[in-house]
């Protein structure tokens, strides 16, 4: 472990709401931190104020641009 080691939580989905959960924890030095994924889950929209619209999901853009940094992605339940 380095003094420049750092913990980092990044809540791309999820937090303060019901559903949509996705959250990225990570560990090592600022910018090189090895990342784990927990969820990548979506929610229902409001069908009055967003017609033909059936699922919203998180923007998975900065995975997609650290996706050489992510270990491990954890799915901790499935809904039917």
């Amino acid at each position: 472990m380095s003094v420049k080691d750092r913990l980092i939580y990044l809540p791309l989905g999820g937090a303060g709401e019901i559903g949509m959960n996705c959250y990225v924890y990570g560990y090592g030095p600022e910018g090189e931190e090895r990342l784990i994924v927990v969820d990548l889950g979506v929610t229902f929209p409001d069908m009055d104020s967003t017609p033909g619209v059936d699922l919203i999901m998180a923007d998975v853009a900065w995975l997609e641009e650290n996706a050489d940094r992510i270990d491990a992605i954890f799915i901790t339940h499935a809904h039917e």
